[in-house]
């Protein structure tokens, strides 16, 4: 039996080529079982971010879109008196007298100037915008409070009478309406970071 060359030839080209497409196959098997051992490494490495500070003046809030409903319901009031300060351990004495001290602020006084502010530079204030934003206040506090008192107390060389937590919170309460106040205005300015 004689074969023609040509069909020899092509016989040997389909060969060649069988062979570089059972290379490539077992070159992407490796490189699956490569990327699946790697894949739980990479897990385990994912990055965590600790905590995050913020400044009542640079009180910003980039994108709010939605409903937030955290423990409460649309169809309700939200109930802004009852927003109290978190309970923080190896507090001082007198960081939880200021603390407390501030708690009535945040319940009543802060959520009306965040309606006056608003009202003052025309902008529609929601309650969920309102909730978060005192929400975000509420969170800094402590760390405001202990801020203050270490600035007046380094090292504790100084001791600070309970007389003076009322300046003190005075002064918190200040910073913490011009950070709302300054917000606001951003917001008003630019109401896409809304």
């Amino acid at each position: 039996m004689h074969v023609h060359p040509y069909i020899l030839e092509r016989l040997a080209r389909l060969e060649e080529k069988v062979d570089y497409q059972i290379e490539q196959m077992a070159q992407i098997l490796s490189l699956l079982q490569n990327m699946s051992q790697e894949q739980p490494e990479q897990e385990e490495s994912k990055a965590t971010i600790d905590s995050v500070e913020y400044h009542f003046e640079q009180l910003k809030i980039e994108t709010l879109e939605g409903t937030l409903n955290i423990g409460l319901t649309p169809q309700n009031d939200l109930p802004f008196e009852q927003i109290d300060l978190p309970k923080q351990e190896g507090m001082t004495h007198l960081e939880q007298q200021a603390m407390e001290e501030l708690s009535p602020f945040l319940r009543e006084e802060l959520p009306k100037a965040i309606d006056e502010y608003a009202q003052e530079h025309d902008l529609k204030v929601t309650d969920e915008w309102k909730m978060l934003i005192l929400q975000d206040v509420q969170k800094q506090v402590p760390k405001r409070v202990k801020e203050y008192l270490s600035q007046i107390n380094p090292e504790e060389r100084v001791i600070i009478e309970n007389e003076q937590i009322p300046t003190i919170v005075k002064h918190i309460r200040s910073e913490i309406l011009k950070g709302v106040k300054d917000h606001i205005m951003k917001i008003k300015e630019h109401p896409d970071e809304r």
